[in-house]
């Protein structure tokens, strides 16, 4: 426990499904207090792993651990005075607030950056979004599937050359945004211990898929182009082969 970078910082934790979640959830490894906010009917994510024929009962929800193991929670009804109060004097006397609510519901609740760091100057606020806080999809809902594989164009970027768009892991997207959620958070853990201040992170599952396709983004530039074919390699020791058995195997030399 000596090790742990993070004890002794505390976060709220207002978010759902997987991307915050799992990014408040990597930073309690590291000995961060998280406290989960959860509505009264419980995050919308409780019951998703039926999609994939996971056990959702009360004692027994591993989809949902995944993304919630080592917090702690509560419930609070945050259209309520009651439920408004206990949420501020949470904020109060932590480090982080992380929410993936969408900016005009923030608002509504008194919770965008704004208001927060009006009250409590102290605090880092972080938000993640399906597509950013500008253009016109600023406030649309966003998914992994759509905002980081399908807006990106990473789905149809990755298959086999005239072949459908691949059907992405659920989740894929938002495990990696949540990696960048926690590297955006401890910078400014870094700057808050330093000057006492907070700041406003923001990450974005569009923005995150746009900077893991950098390098062919980059290619293509000079005249490269997805999606790609393994039967037109840009070199025979960096493919794909099928053995006898049937099996694949890829190498790279």
């Amino acid at each position: 426990m000596m090790h742990k970078p993070l004890l002794g910082v505390k976060i709220v934790d207002l978010s759902m499904y997987v991307a915050g979640p799992a990014a408040a959830r990597m930073m309690g490894e590291w000995g961060a207090d998280v406290i989960k906010v959860e509505p009264l009917k419980g995050d919308n994510n409780r019951p998703a792993g039926r999609m994939m024929g996971m056990p959702i009962d009360d004692s027994n929800n591993p989809h949902n651990e995944v993304f919630n193991a080592n917090k702690r929670s509560l419930a609070l009804d945050l259209k309520q005075s009651e439920g408004k109060a206990i949420l501020e004097r949470l904020l109060s006397e932590s480090n982080v607030f992380l929410t993936n609510f969408r900016t005009r519901a923030l608002e509504k609740l008194g919770l965008d950056y704004e208001s927060v760091s009006a009250r409590h100057p102290h605090i880092i606020w972080c938000q993640v979004t399906g597509f950013g806080t500008e253009g016109p999809q600023a406030n649309d809902p966003g998914f992994d599937t759509v905002a980081f594989w399908a807006r990106s164009g990473a789905m149809g970027d990755l298959p086999e050359k005239d072949t459908a768009p691949i059907p992405p892991l659920i989740a894929f997207g938002d495990m990696l945004t949540s990696e960048t959620v926690c590297a955006g958070v401890g910078a400014a853990l870094y700057q808050q211990a330093r000057t006492g201040r907070g700041e406003k992170v923001m990450v974005s599952l569009y923005s995150n898929a746009i900077w893991a396709l950098g390098v062919g983004v980059q290619s293509t530039q000079y005249g490269d182009e997805y999606p790609k074919t393994r039967k037109n390699a840009v070199s025979p020791l960096v493919n794909s082969y099928r053995c006898a058995d049937g099996v694949w195997i890829y190498m790279c030399v």
